[in-house]
């Protein structure tokens, strides 16, 4: 293989950052950035691979303290000194060189960089390939055979000694192979390994030739061939053994060569002047071209940023490093306030401005550093965090329990101030309330999290939204979070009958739209679609949109009452969609506990309400049978049911709080339907008469209708009627409920005076269109700023609700679930539904006092579609 081109050039990146930091003077930026080991990595790999020219290239990185050494040894690497400060900030800087380079970076938690080497090695040797490992040490020399070749390095950044086998026996005078039982006999003091006292290089050479291996001196001790090394190997054998297996590579490590990703592609000159540019790597820079639109293309970032004096323990390894990322937990958790922010798979810590820490979630595995964490976490009374929700989550998954819920969430707090944006990356939040920007030091979030605690609190106080920030918005927090863990029960066998059942329907209906169309064509298709329904069979179109005819819901859904193929492609719509969106994904997304763990969206609504993603569980369709049976795949666990408390018409009755109309309030608090006294109203019903279930019907849409701002157009298109039949009905509405007339009027006055609309809690939403010259703008803006106040305080009250209830349940065997809308799910042990259901109702009823009753309706079953309703008359609320 000797002289075959190199397949593979495989660096050990913590040796050789390491390596370059000590052979280079300290360099700064003009910033004072360090960046000397940065720059000599920079430099030798641009040798590296000028020199050696390797079609693919991957870094390699230590993870965490390697658990399987230190279990074997305890004092493995126990002795080292604690990386310096200006070393630890440079490896983000190496990470963003690897990505310019488009080298990947391949780790393992728990694994050294020498074993994710060894194993990529064996794997490029098993297909032939040459692999070439660069290292500042020689412990990877007994991975070197006929396809693995070693460069170490010697002097400086750019002197390598290259050691083939051939090299390796004229260097030790032993096979590659032995060197681990040569290390085990002599000991490594870089490592900690004391191995046989007075055995060195030369003693443990002649020692494992005259034996053989370790093994068979360790069976024999005469071997050693003299008294004195005989009674050093029988009393210290078993210490050699132990440093002799902490030396031996791993080879088979659960991961494989990315051929693909890996192969190498150099960077762009235009890519490697911006690197080179931002981190001021003058002698590199120098040798390239200025771009002609440096100053368009590649503008300097001026951007002021978040600084400080930041420590990353990213590449942490040794059990110094841990002692001290504990201490200064310690330390922090001490302090009065302290603020933590995730990014990626690392943790922030500051405890005050312009300072902080970062360590990788996995270091909270090491016993001493997750206790220290612990004393942190534990007690968020003094705690910030930024989407603290997600932060729960993440350590979730390291084995951490829940903490209390933070005295501050910055995500949270910037979203009240501006709901139009959801702030789910703290750098939006940094650049709107700090002006700043945030780079690539963990620390840096969590300082930014700390300098964001008293603005926004300040800008909240000022919009007099602290209470409703406070009571509502942060306890929600916690709560949420234990929803996310709770996840609901699923059973997958009734998905699977669905499925099927789904499938049976599909092919039953795409049957019937190919005879009602004449021929074949892809009904998901809208291009395809709108050709056969107003082309070949010329129904009403709603005309052409730049891609084809528009067959969107609202221009099928007005013909599909008289056109029965319109229907069975709506209706081909909704199964197929079940099918895609929730019957064949729920199973895929349970977790081993064989639960669906949603995520609670807490910013990402305008109006203030709560979504879920994965699967998004607010928009299963209820108004089919084929939707509601979704709902029996969600189950109680064995011994529970499920609990179901839903708000009744509770936008209306908000309506009737804040718009004082005299008339619907009364008959609210008198306990009338709603929609019939509507219906009586606009139909002219005497009082000896029934409003029919058609009036009912029309009544409910104009009611909801009105609630959304629609108009008479909207109106007409919804009831399918005449527009001035819905002109009609909405003037007898408003002379109905005269109230809700003037209050809209109001509103919208408020609105157009302030910017934005308010909710019963105080909550804002900001409508700048309620001033807009266009027509169209302005009228979108003045119907959603009629409905903002209803939906919102709705939002509001089932929050309010859910943080009372929770309260109050702390000491039931009863563990809330879901949040839908304007319903709660809930699971609870059989022998206690009835108390949790009066608590339940009591907390709902009472969480807001509205000048109407609220009403909240119970349900329970086994399952959320076989729920029925829970007679509350012999229950003490």
């Amino acid at each position: 293989m000797n002289g075959a081109p190199v397949s593979l050039m495989l660096l050990d990146t913590y040796g050789l950052v390491y390596r370059a930091f000590f052979a280079l003077p300290m360099l700064t930026t003009t910033k004072g950035v360090p960046i000397n080991a940065a720059y000599g990595f920079t430099m030798m790999l641009s040798k590296l691979i000028a020199d050696e020219k390797p079609t693919h290239v991957i870094a390699a990185f230590d993870k965490g303290l390697p658990q399987a050494r230190v279990a074997m040894y305890k004092e493995y690497k126990a002795q080292r000194e604690t990386m310096p400060d200006d070393l630890r900030s440079q490896f983000a800087l190496v990470r963003r060189i690897l990505g310019v380079y488009r080298i990947p970076a391949m780790e393992i938690e728990g694994e050294e960089a020498d074993d994710v080497i060894a194993t990529l090695a064996r794997q490029a040797a098993s297909e032939g390939r040459r692999a070439e490992v660069v290292t500042g040490d020689l412990d990877l020399l007994q991975i070197v055979d006929e396809y693995t070749t070693v460069l170490t390095t010697r002097r400086g950044i750019t002197d390598l000694g290259r050691y083939d086998p051939a090299a390796v026996r004229e260097r030790f005078d032993l096979e590659p192979s032995q060197l681990p039982d040569y290390r085990g006999l002599k000991g490594d003091p870089s490592d900690n390994l004391p191995g046989i006292p007075g055995v060195g290089e030369k003693t443990a050479i002649k020692l494992i030739k005259a034996a053989g291996s370790l093994d068979a001196l360790l069976a024999d001790p005469k071997l050693a061939g003299t008294p004195k090394l005989e009674a050093l190997i029988r009393e210290h054998g078993e210490t050699a053994r132990i440093c002799r297996d902490v030396s031996i590579v791993s080879r088979d490590l659960p991961l494989a060569v990315p051929w693909e990703e890996a192969r190498y592609t150099p960077p762009s000159p235009e890519e490697l002047y911006v690197l080179y540019r931002d981190l001021e790597f003058k002698t590199l820079l120098a040798r390239l071209s200025v771009p002609k639109d440096d100053a368009t293309l590649f503008p300097l970032d001026d951007a002021e940023r978040v600084e400080g004096k930041y420590r990353s323990f990213a590449a942490a390894v040794d059990p110094p490093e841990f002692a001290l990322l504990a201490g200064l937990l310690r330390e922090a958790a001490a302090r009065e306030t302290s603020a933590l922010a995730l990014h990626g798979s690392e943790i922030g810590v500051s405890d005050s401005e312009a300072s902080g820490f970062s360590f990788p979630l996995a270091a909270l595995a090491q016993a001493e550093t997750g206790a220290a964490f612990g004393a942190l976490w534990d007690d968020g009374s003094h705690l910030t965090a930024h989407d603290w929700k997600s932060l729960h989550a993440a350590l979730r998954a390291h084995g951490r329990a829940a903490g209390s819920a933070p005295h501050d969430d910055t995500m949270v707090a910037a979203h009240l101030l501006n709901p139009s944006r959801s702030y789910a990356n703290l750098d939006d939040v940094a650049a709107e309330y700090l002006d700043k920007r945030l780079g690539d030091e963990t620390a840096a979030y969590a300082d930014a999290a700390g300098r964001l605690r008293g603005v926004l609190r300040e800008r909240l106080a000022l919009r007099e939204q602290l209470s409703l920030y406070e009571d509502v918005e942060l306890p929600l927090v916690e709560i949420l979070a234990r929803m996310e863990a709770s996840g609901i029960a699923v059973d997958p066998a009734a998905l699977d009958e669905l499925s099927h059942e789904v499938d049976a329907s599909s092919a039953r209906l795409q049957a019937e739209i190919y005879e009602a169309a004449g021929g074949d064509f892809n009904i998901g298709s809208p291009q395809q679609l709108g050709t056969v329904l107003f082309e070949r069979l010329g129904l009403p179109n709603g005309g052409r949109t730049k891609t084809g005819w528009a067959t969107g819901i609202e221009v099928l859904q007005p013909l599909a009452r008289e056109h029965a193929i319109v229907a069975k492609v709506l209706e081909y719509r909704e199964v197929t969609k079940l099918k895609n969106t929730y019957i064949d994904v729920i199973p895929k997304l349970l977790a081993s506990d064989g639960r669906l763990h949603t995520a609670f969206n807490q910013t990402s609504t305008a109006t203030g309400r709560l979504s879920s993603t994965n699967p998004n569980l607010q928009n299963i369709p209820v108004r089919t049978e084929l939707g509601r049976r979704v709902r029996r795949a969600f189950v109680a666990g064995p011994g529970r049911v499920l609990l179901a408390a839903d708000y009744s018409q509770i936008e209306l009755r908000i309506m009737a709080h804040i718009s004082g109309d005299a008339a619907m309030r009364a008959a609210f608090v008198r306990g009338d339907d709603i929609h019939d006294v509507t219906a009586r109203g606009i139909f002219g019903i005497v009082e000896s008469e029934k409003a029919t279930a058609n009036q009912r019907r029309i009544a409910k849409s104009v009611n909801f209708g009105l609630l959304y701002g629609m108009s008479d157009f909207g109106l007409a298109q919804r009831l399918a009627i005449e527009r001035i039949e819905a002109r009609a009905m909405t003037e007898a509405y408003f002379a109905r409920f005269s109230g809700v007339r003037g209050w809209i009027e109001s509103n919208l006055e408020f609105g157009r005076e302030h910017g934005y609309v308010v909710t019963v809690l105080g909550r804002r939403r900001y409508f700048p269109d309620l001033r807009a010259r266009n027509h169209a703008m302005r009228s979108a803006a003045e119907r959603e700023a009629t409905n903002a106040p209803m939906q919102g305080s709705a939002a509001d009250l089932m929050k309010l609700a859910m943080v009372r209830v929770d309260r109050a349940l702390r000491e039931f065997d009863a563990t809330m679930l879901l949040q839908i809308h304007d319903e709660l799910i809930f699971e609870v042990a059989s022998a206690s539904v009835d108390a949790v259901a009066a608590i339940v109702k009591r907390e709902m009823e009472r969480a807001f006092e509205l000048s109407v009753p609220l009403e909240a309706t119970l349900k329970t079953g086994r399952t959320w579609y076989d729920v029925e309703p829970l007679s509350m008359d012999a229950i003490d609320v």
